[in-house]
């Protein structure tokens, strides 16, 4: 029998995975930091060249982040999955996102570093591990949901509208000086959207403007910046906040992973037998979360991770644990 407690599953945090009882794990993790998809304004001077590896990459800190994540899944369950990859026990699928895949190589070379008998390069710790992705370009409804086209989710998203024009106008003293100093010749909410995008260079110590930290006294005093990530969030879970939208976007997701959750309470089980993995995007947690009812209106910060385990209990039964 598979208890999922509460409503839907029990959330419980801080599990030690060495446990008697563990079973199955499967997990879901947004990659790790990249760069922008362009100039998050058009006077920004930090151009593609202030990026190594050009526009949505994945930067180093977002490699080092998806390494620490393989790290911890090694300290987690070591013993559960053994030292050695077998692809029989353990199976990762990637979005085709460039950034989702180098955030998979990243993370299972903190998962699974190569040791004396795997080691193909003297002193190379670094193994080259395999992992599924749909062609580039083909729809990915259960990984990359938020590029999904669906006339019913454009219909449950006609709030948006509101929603837009309640921000301009709430905003519409910060909106007129940003078109002063952005280059844009005009700020409203979707150019608020882009303009979020100058978090990710403060991330990476970029030099900024003035007015990126302009405090605004009648906005609870928040930076020019605070406010656009406050935007940025709002449009962000707005995705996913209604039964009906996290349905359509995180269903398939939160299907897959209960079905596999019963597969294995009932022991048919097959391939993988230890654990499924998935390497994807913001989106893609947020829209699980949501669907198995456990959003918590924040965003998911680079490298985070969704986990589901399975344990097997002292009365045969199975319970799921979520963290």
């Amino acid at each position: 029998m598979l208890l999922l407690i509460g409503s839907l599953l029990q959330i419980i945090y801080g599990v030690n995975a060495a446990n008697e009882g563990l079973i199955f794990v499967q997990a879901v993790w947004r990659h790790g930091d990249r760069a922008p998809s362009k100039l998050p304004y058009p006077n920004d001077p930090h151009g593609e060249s202030s990026w190594p590896r050009g526009w949505s990459q994945l930067t180093n800190l977002g490699m080092q982040q998806m390494y620490d994540l393989g790290q911890f899944f090694r300290r987690r369950y070591g013993t559960f999955v053994g030292e050695d990859f077998n692809l029989n026990d353990v199976l990762i699928r990637s979005s085709s996102s460039d950034r989702a895949i180098v955030s998979a190589q990243a993370m299972l070379r903190g998962f699974y570093p190569a040791n004396k008998q795997t080691m193909w390069l003297q002193g190379e710790l670094w193994q080259p591990l395999p992992f599924s992705s749909v062609t580039p370009g083909q729809s990915d409804p259960m990984l990359r949901p938020t590029d999904y086209s669906c006339p019913t989710y454009d219909t449950a998203m006609q709030s948006l509208g509101q929603i837009a024009a309640s921000i301009n106008s709430e905003y519409a003293d910060v909106f007129e000086f940003l078109v002063n100093v952005t280059g844009y010749n005009k700020v409203e909410f979707k150019q608020a959207l882009t303009l979020s995008n100058i978090k990710r260079e403060v991330l990476h110590n970029m030099s900024q403007p003035y007015w990126v930290y302009e405090k605004w006294p009648s906005h609870g005093n928040r930076t020019t910046l605070q406010i656009l990530e406050k935007i940025k969030r709002i449009d962000r879970i707005n995705e996913f906040n209604s039964s009906t939208k996290a349905k359509l976007r995180g269903g398939l997701l939160a299907t897959d992973w209960l079905n596999r959750a019963i597969n294995v309470s009932l022991g048919q089980q097959k391939t993988p037998k230890k654990m499924m993995l998935f390497s994807a995007h913001d989106g893609t947690v947020l829209a699980l979360m949501y669907a198995l009812n456990i959003g918590n209106d924040l965003l998911a910060p680079y490298a985070s991770c969704l986990i589901m385990e399975l344990y097997r209990t002292a009365n045969n039964e199975t319970e799921v644990k979520v963290s």
